[in-house]
């Protein structure tokens, strides 16, 4: 991705100003791709490896997919299923996060986050010794 980099205005001698525009910051898509995978997996609440990202992007727009397993709780953990927040309105509220948060990271607009649930995944059962 490339981002432009804004005018720099100087002083002249004799009180002009002379503005100074170009210039460009070229970032590898993979730098994109890891920040994004680990504001995901921040988002979501698990691991970063567990998490898949594409980035598509043109001049001014970007567009974010995003695949990961989702925590649910486990089975017999009846207090925690009562407690959780339904899958569809959680996954709502973690596009929304990621798209806030990627458009301050990024610099520039996400136009889209696209979260691809791909199974769950349950906290381990820890063992008392």
């Amino acid at each position: 991705m490339t981002s432009a980099l804004p005018g720099v205005a100087t002083a002249t001698p004799g009180g002009g100003v002379t503005v100074h525009t170009g210039g460009r910051v070229d970032v590898a898509d993979r730098v994109f791709r890891k920040a994004a995978e680990q504001a995901a997996a921040e988002a979501i609440g698990i691991d970063r490896s567990d998490v898949s990202v594409d980035i598509a992007a043109s001049r001014d727009t970007v567009v974010v997919r995003v695949q990961a397993p989702f925590p649910v709780p486990r089975l017999d953990d009846t207090e925690a299923i009562r407690a959780a927040t339904p899958v569809l309105e959680a996954a709502r509220g973690i596009q929304n996060d990621l798209h806030d948060r990627l458009t301050r990271l990024f610099g520039r607009e996400v136009s889209r986050v696209d979260l691809t649930i791909a199974g769950a995944t349950a906290p381990k059962k820890r063992r008392v010794r």
